[in-house]
């Protein structure tokens, strides 16, 4: 089964990416590790909250009723003058103002800081991930049927994941200890099949070694 940052890649597309850098003349490199820093310190906020249970309520029927429709096309977060912008951004506005209140501009400076973007480029770039990590959570509890602990239960498991990609500066903002990244995970090459190449590469390094010293004695 996916993880969330799994499915967080599969909707940030390289033509979203590229969109992005054009509308705000930034780099696909910048706008890559911002979101790369901010959709995980969604997660990990909206797990920061989940020790007070009327908050938490509060937070899942929000979520809940979030329309993921937004998925089919992510760009419309940021495109000027369409009402899919202002219905999202009236309720990602609402989720971040509880679970970051005050320390919203704090970590959009950081986010700024890590990926080298402008500080408004981060800001919007907030309200893009803040809505793709509702509508993919929207999606989880509506076809698994998940009451808030059910999604409580969700994010502890896939804790560890988000919380490894955090930068170092967000993470202790949110009271979390990490080692930090100079890396997004999105658009990240894996070896893939080729995972076994290496030892193989050792082995077979070792062996000719062996060899070359036997012929020599």
């Amino acid at each position: 089964m996916a993880s969330i940052l799994d499915s967080i890649k599969e909707h940030i597309t390289p033509e979203l990416l590229g969109e992005a850098a054009t509308m705000y003349e930034e780099s696909e490199a910048g706008i890559s590790k911002a979101i790369s820093s901010l959709a995980p310190a969604v997660l990990a906020g909206l797990l920061g909250k989940s020790g007070d249970s009327h908050l938490i309520d509060d937070i899942f029927s929000i979520i809940r009723n979030f329309d993921p429709v937004i998925l089919q096309d992510l760009g419309l977060l940021f495109r000027g003058n369409n009402p899919a912008q202002t219905d999202r951004k009236d309720d990602s506005d609402q989720l971040l103002d509880t679970i970051f209140g005050a320390k919203i501009p704090a970590i959009v400076n950081a986010a700024a800081s890590f990926s080298e973007v402008k500080q408004a480029t981060a800001s919007s770039l907030l309200r893009l991930a803040a809505p793709l990590v509702m509508a993919l959570l929207s999606k989880k509890i509506n076809a698994e049927r998940l009451n808030s602990s059910g999604m409580v239960n969700y994010l502890l498991a896939e804790k560890s994941n988000f919380v490894s990609v955090l930068p170092a500066s967000i993470a202790a903002m949110l009271g979390i200890a990490n080692r930090g990244i100079d890396h997004p995970f999105i658009g990240e090459k894996s070896m893939g099949g080729l995972s076994w190449l290496w030892p193989l590469l050792v082995l077979t390094g070792i062996g000719m070694v062996i060899l070359f010293y036997r012929k020599g004695c």
